[in-house]
């Protein structure tokens, strides 16, 4: 017994013994082959193949030890050995050529080199989802039995461990940094990408800072879109690796709950939004006269935004053509304008920005005049009227009376009702005239459109305005704000007036009353250009001074302390200077204002002109009566209105008497 058990320990120890002889001499084989390799690949090519013969031994291969040292071995000679470009197979034409000795010896080490490197690719690939099995493959998209052939079920069949494949995956990413475009990199990709899932600290970081080596040494870019088409491709069939019961599940529940998801809702929003701006085009260019009209120009400026590129010069040119036409109502040509405008701003929009914005700034500016009563878009067809009569007398003197006179006869007949319809046979002149006016409906609505067009092309491009242009719209929208009858609408109009004058330094001018620039201003010319607005004056603000309303005086007073500080102090105080809005809130001012849209601007003074009117006027008491009319009319503008037929509308006037001046 005792013999038997010694002859055992002999026989291990002698089986021990010659399992590490083995293994020495197996290390020294692969250390002799590697360096004959790195020494001259293409004359050791076979030494190369005795390397990849090692991993279908299966006794060599089954010791860890030779196992590590092979897979980095190799991959430390193929770092070295590989060519810097892609390598291209011969087609079967190519083969049969006649070629150089020297050609013919590089194609067949190309095609060695490529057939024992899709080896040791195979074997990495193995190595690294032999954790997960067949359901990695899967998720991949690649099974071994499609990928692979018997080589592959060999190297499956062999117990690989958690220290096989960090090696392995340091191999594959010293590969990938190394020659991240070489022959079958992309597979060597989506083998690792799986990593980066791990919890594993020292396992994903590799992984992550290989792919960070390969961005930042990128240059032309087709790495890096392989690899972000890659981890695409992982992550999208990693989200749809779902449990059956799951699914199931979550598919009754949205079936309860009858709820859409969020692309669901954008897939059908957008469909409705192509079949409303469909219908807005057809409209646009079929219709010219339709009550649809104005609803139409109002959904384009608003979906301006979402308009695709290909349709923006034909709208603008649709645009173009319905402002110009003289049956446009007011309300219809500033909704154009205020649409072009928001086609032109729109970010996306590049062929709007070769677009010339000079017609529009014309077209806005005759809109400004009709709302401010200077001109009409009937005034060649429109007959001659008494109250055209009226307003032409005055007109021909250039002063600032007359055209005081021709604003108060324009105010009382944009806010007069329409007696008759326009058509009808008992349509008399003066309604014809009063025709597309601002009705007071509607001058909220009107003023909120101007001054965001205003905004748009004003301020927005401030550096593209000239002075002149800016003076000409100041000017007209001191008319505007004149006309109106709405306080909120003439407060709104004031702050964008008040905004002008701080931008624009160069309209001190216009507080100027004696100088001309160029000869004397002419109103009714429809071009910003041409109308020598430098030589206007803004007798507006001193009218607007004595304004009913309080919110109105003390904004016309904000405008005219601008003037006059900016003639005493020079622009820059005038443009520092902060100034104090004395109703309302105690923290409300001009900055507060103008910071605000046209709309929120409006409501705003709406409120306050609210809360004004609300309270209770105090009336003290007086002793002596005193006579307090300002204005005595005289006895030929009295003729004069009764020759024109508006005696009866302006019979206060006429009926006043002159106050009777008693000699001491």
């Amino acid at each position: 017994m005792a013999t038997n058990a010694a002859n055992q320990n002999a026989s291990g120890i002698h089986q021990m013994l010659s399992e590490r002889k083995q293994t020495f001499e197996t290390k020294l084989a692969i250390v002799i082959n590697c360096e004959c390799v790195l020494q001259s690949p293409e004359a050791n090519m076979a030494s190369l193949r005795e390397l990849m013969k090692l991993f279908e031994a299966k006794k060599i291969i089954s010791v860890k030890e030779i196992r590590l040292a092979l897979v980095a071995s190799l991959c430390v000679v193929f770092k070295d050995i590989l060519p810097a470009y892609r390598i291209r197979s011969l087609t079967e034409q190519e083969k049969t050529q006649q070629m150089k000795k020297e050609t013919r010896k590089l194609q067949f080490f190309e095609e060695n080199l490529l057939i024992n490197y899709r080896k040791y690719t195979e074997v990495l690939r193995v190595i690294l989802q032999s954790k997960e099995g067949p359901n990695l493959c899967k998720l991949l998209g690649k099974s071994l039995s499609q990928k692979s052939s018997k080589r592959q079920e060999t190297y499956a069949k062999i117990d690989w461990n958690e220290s096989d494949r960090t090696t392995a995956l340091k191999a594959v990413c010293e590969l990938l940094k190394a020659h991240p475009q070489f022959n079958l990199s992309d597979e060597l990709i989506m083998a690792v990408l799986p990593f980066l899932n791990d919890k594993r600290e020292q396992v994903y970081s590799i992984v992550l800072k290989t792919l960070q080596l390969i961005f930042s040494d990128d240059c032309d870019g087709k790495v890096s879109l392989e690899i972000c088409r890659a981890i695409h491709a992982f992550a999208k069939k990693k989200s749809y690796n779902k449990d059956k019961l799951e699914k199931k599940h979550e598919k009754e529940m949205a079936e309860t709950r009858a709820t859409q998801s969020r692309e669901d809702r954008k897939k059908l929003n957008t469909l409705i939004l192509n079949e409303i701006l469909f219908v807005y085009f057809k409209l646009l260019k079929t219709t010219r006269n339709s009550q649809l009209l104005t609803t139409v120009l109002e959904g384009v400026a608003t979906y301006s935004s979402l308009i695709n590129v290909i349709y923006v010069d034909s709208l603008l040119l649709i645009l173009n053509r319905f402002i110009a036409q003289e049956s446009t109502s007011l309300r219809d040509g500033l909704n154009c304008v205020n649409a072009a405008l928001n086609v032109m701003n729109h970010p996306g929009s590049t062929s709007a920005l070769e677009t010339d914005p000079t017609r529009f700034y014309n077209h806005l500016y005759s809109l400004l005049g009709r709302m401010s009563g200077v001109c009409s878009p009937c005034d060649k067809i429109r007959p001659n009227t008494k109250l055209d009569s009226l307003s032409t007398a005055y007109a021909r003197s250039s002063t600032p009376a007359a055209f005081a006179v021709a604003q108060y006869i324009h105010k009382n007949t944009i806010t007069k009702p329409i007696s008759s319809v326009p058509d009808s046979p008992n349509c008399t002149p003066d309604d014809e005239y009063s025709k597309g006016r601002v009705v007071l409906k509607d001058s909220e609505e009107m003023t909120d459109v101007m001054l965001s067009s205003l905004n748009m092309l004003l301020i927005r491009r401030r550096r593209d305005v000239s002075s002149n242009r800016v003076l000409a719209f100041v000017k007209r929208l001191a008319g505007a704000a004149l006309a109106m009858s709405e306080p909120s609408c003439t407060g709104t109009i004031l702050v964008q007036l008040i905004h002008l004058l701080r931008l624009f330094p160069r309209c001190e001018v216009l507080f100027d009353s004696e100088t001309e620039v160029g000869g004397a201003y002419r109103p009714n010319v429809d071009d910003p250009e041409a109308c020598l607005p430098a030589s206007a004056c803004l007798w507006e603000l001193v009218v607007l001074e004595r304004h009913p309303s309080l919110v109105v005086r003390e904004l016309a007073k904000a405008a005219l302390h601008w003037g006059r500080t900016i003639h005493t102090y020079g622009p820059t105080e005038a443009a520092i200077r902060r100034y104090n809005f004395n109703i309302g809130p105690r923290d409300l001012t001009l900055d507060h204002l103008i910071q605000l849209s046209p709309a929120d601007c409006r409501l705003q003074l709406a409120t306050i002109c609210e809360e004004q009117s609300a309270e209770p006027v105090r009336v003290t008491p007086t002793t002596k009566k005193r006579f307090h009319q300002t204005y005595v009319p005289s006895d030929w503008f009295k003729s004069m209105l009764e020759q024109s037929g508006l005696s009866k509308e302006y019979g206060d006037v006429l009926h006043s008497k002159r106050p009777r001046i008693e000699k001491s």
